[in-house]
């Protein structure tokens, strides 16, 4: 059956791999595939999914990948796909966070909003939502593509991690590459079986039985010793002007670029990742129009490491700067992509640079050319790539593969959920610490929500670092945007400071530079001049919008009970049916029955908002001395005492009572306290109504002297932190979280399921 989908979705026969890719993973196994650039290894994870979601799979697929460019391209394909089954799916990425919660069917996103999520820490959304992201993960089949981009010591080990935890619930995970070395696959493969999990070694054999491989000659040209220059560019023009440069740094891109449209007279591209998103889209809907499949006419299309995934285009001859060699085979794979003979040329390092080097690490760029060097001239098929990828790499993923290495990533990946640092979440993924950048001459003179709405480009933390000294002196301003927090849910403040020297720049933060310019035509330029410059943006009228409005939050009169069989109600018709797969894998694996598991959360659902029968509560909700209220139209949200605390600790002797496994019984009594948000700990002095216990029974049956009436101000015997190093009892607190705060969210005022995913 699923092999009668795969045609209808796609219009053709899966390859061999493809179909025993699908049914195992159709099996429950967890996955590892090893595919050349177009063998459709996106669509062997994507169209079983559609298949089998919550009968064979979980209700959920998070598609994680390195750039954004990839999760736009990605994302396309998976709503054509989506599309058979009326499935929802979401494309999150930093500058599109379309996402609120991680409900959507399908998330197509990047491994750093991935982790984010993994670790309670979201990082395109407010950090009181954290455990609902948490309950995404601990619930999906996660897919990580093209993770050679990876690096080896962080993000890669974090994506085996999320694997392997995931395995061991039987919630099955994919990674997947063209670039992997086979140690790094046995590796990974050892590691989740000796978890408990089972996993599945796909691999091409046969390179001909890929359609877009069967025809297709490309020649690796090696003159290493040769610099690419305009120079370079021009002369290899002169017999193919349907050309790809390839260069390693965005100031050579730059450079080259505007060193070339003065000498010649045709198209010329240039694509870097500091463009705008509008600016961006544009640019790659012209070069498709020359290197699209259908694409025709001539033009030199100059491109950093952005050309290596994502990009379904194709150049006869591609000239390249030498790199780590599984970035050299991606470049290549957009030589002669769909058949037909290609000539991939390899040129040494720039000589007239500080660090020809950057951004890579100088032995991996050195192995590179002794290896290639030692072949001259070679075809470059998929075994030939194969074996240069295990020549090369093989040694470095050893390394890295070092048990020693792992157990540090998990210490690291607890450390980022105790601190609730973005930080801390980058640092799990990448060695490249981003910032945003926004332009304006005069700051200060807008408010922090207007500055907060301009459009804005990701850089390099370091490389605006070492900038900002060089920006001074020629009079550029750097400002940062600080925010300060405020306790509560609701509110938060912004201060503009003046950065003075470059160890006042910090990753993950917003800068402002007043004085320096962009160009539609060459991006962000961290200087003065450049080609129609632009100054000054100007906020984005619907983000500004967005903004202002999120602190208004209104409720509808609504009693305790009310609300308490709401939320049961949207539980019972909506994420019990959406989420049976994934909860018998939590009862099975924690030791309960199906319906008795499904019993424990009604219970805690029906319970959640216990706190608020707290007599101050109610006085400052409006409360009659009658019918409790859950909410009120007429009172302030953040002027009310916490109340999600209070229902854990009034519940703590109760949840006690039912649960002997310390590890469940903290996830259930968390995901209580924590269903506004996962950092809430203390709790105020509180007392519950007279004849509390009557309102109770209306929904659940709770002995009275299992509740505890009174207690003094004080805080939670434990918090989150405590289950952070339980993997599967984090997992079973994120799923719980998601379950209770969605219920809850949608019990008030009696939304539907759908406005979620327009909230």
């Amino acid at each position: 059956m699923v092999i009668k989908a795969f045609r209808k979705l796609t219009g053709h026969s899966p390859y061999e791999y493809q179909k025993e890719a699908m049914d195992n993973l159709l099996e429950g196994k967890s996955l590892i595939i090893r595919a050349p650039t177009g063998a459709g290894k996106t669509e062997a994870s994507l169209i079983p999914f559609i298949y089998g979601l919550n009968d064979y799979l979980p209700p959920q697929l998070i598609y994680s990948l390195p750039t954004r460019t990839l999760v736009e391209s990605i994302g396309e394909r998976a709503i054509k796909y989506a599309s058979f089954k009326k499935l929802r799916v979401a494309i999150h990425h930093g500058k599109k966070a379309t996402s609120s919660l991680f409900e959507e069917d399908i998330i197509v996103t990047t491994i750093d909003q991935t982790a984010g999520a993994y670790l309670s820490v979201p990082l395109s959304m407010p950090k009181r939502w954290g455990n609902i992201f948490v309950g995404g993960i601990a619930s999906a089949l996660t897919v990580f593509d093209e993770v050679h981009t990876l690096d080896p010591e962080k993000g890669l080990q974090t994506a085996a991690a999320i694997a392997m935890q995931s395995a061991k619930l039987g919630l099955p995970s994919i990674i997947m590459s063209a670039t992997l070395p086979d140690v790094f696959i046995e590796r990974v493969k050892e590691r989740i079986e000796k978890n408990g999990g089972k996993v599945e070694i796909m691999d091409v054999k046969n390179e001909s039985e890929i359609k877009s491989r069967r025809n297709r000659k490309v020649e690796l040209i090696n003159r290493p010793d040769e610099m690419l220059t305009a120079d370079t560019v021009l002369k290899e023009a002169e017999n193919c002007r349907k050309l790809v440069v390839v260069v390693n740094t965005v100031e050579r891109a730059q450079n080259l670029y505007l060193d070339l449209r003065k000498k010649i007279d045709y198209p010329i591209f240039l694509l870097h990742s500091r463009y705008l998103e509008k600016d961006r889209a544009e640019k790659e809907k012209s070069f498709e129009k020359v290197f699209g499949k259908n694409g025709k006419g001539e033009c030199i299309f100059i491109s950093t490491q952005v050309i290596e995934v994502g990009m379904d285009i194709s150049s006869p001859i591609i000239l390249s700067e030498v790199a780590p060699i599984d970035a050299l085979i991606q470049r290549a794979g957009r030589c002669a992509r769909w058949g037909g003979n290609g000539e991939f040329h390899v040129f040494g390092l720039a000589r007239d640079s500080s660090n020809p080097y950057a951004p890579y690490l100088k032995e991996l760029i050195e192995s590179t050319i002794t290896e290639i060097r030692s072949k001259g001239d070679f075809p470059l098929d998929w075994q030939t790539e194969l074996q240069l990828v295990n020549n090369v790499l093989s040694s470095h993923f050893e390394f890295f593969m070092d048990s020693k290495f792992f157990y540090q990533r998990l210490g690291e990946l607890a450390r980022a959920v105790y601190e609730g640092s973005k930080a801390k979440v980058e640092q799990n993924v990448r060695e490249i610490f981003s910032c945003d950048i926004t332009l304006h001459e005069n700051p200060d003179t807008l408010e922090p929500e207007e500055i907060l709405a301009l459009p804005r480009i990701r850089v390099d933390a370091r490389v605006l670092s070492g900038k900002v000294e060089k920006l001074a002196e020629l009079g550029i301003k750097t400002y940062k945007l600080e925010e300060n927090p405020v306790i509560g849910d609701y509110e938060s403040k912004y201060t503009l400071v003046l950065v003075k020297s470059k160890e006042d720049v910090t990753p993950f933060q917003l800068y402002v530079l007043s004085g320096a310019c962009y160009s539609p035509e060459v991006g962000l330029v961290l200087g003065k001049s450049a080609p129609n410059a632009i100054k000054s943006f100007e906020p984005d009228k619907l983000k500004l919008k967005g903004i202002k409005s999120q602190a208004d939050y209104k409720l509808e009169k609504e009693s305790w009970v009310e609300h308490a069989k709401n939320s049961l109600w949207v539980l019972d018709c909506y994420l019990i049916p959406r989420y049976y797969y994934v909860i018998k894998n939590f009862a099975d694996y924690f030791g309960y029955e199906y319906n008795e598991f499904v019993n424990l959360i009604k219970c805690i659902t029906a319970l959640h908002d216990l706190g608020k029968l707290n007599i101050n509560w109610q006085e400052k909700v409006g409360w009659n001395g009658k019918i409790p209220l859950a909410h009120s139209d007429e009172s302030d949200v953040r002027k009310l005492p916490p109340h999600a605390t209070v229902s854990a600790k009034a519940l703590q002797p109760y949840l006690e009572s039912l649960f002997d496994d310390a590890g469940v019984f903290k996830a259930f009594y968390l995901a209580i306290a924590h269903h506004h948000g996962p950092w809430a700990r203390e709790y105020k002095e509180y007392r519950l109504i007279p004849e509390f216990n009557k309102f109770i029974e209306e929904v659940w049956s709770v002995p009275k002297e299992l509740i505890k009436v009174h207690d003094s101000a004080n805080r939670l015997d434990f918090t989150y932190l405590n289950v952070a190093d339980e993997n599967e009892a984090y997992r079973l607190y994120g799923l719980l979280s998601k379950l209770i705060r969605i219920s809850d969210r949608l019990a008030t005022g009696g939304a539907s399921y759908e406005s979620i995913f327009s909230a």
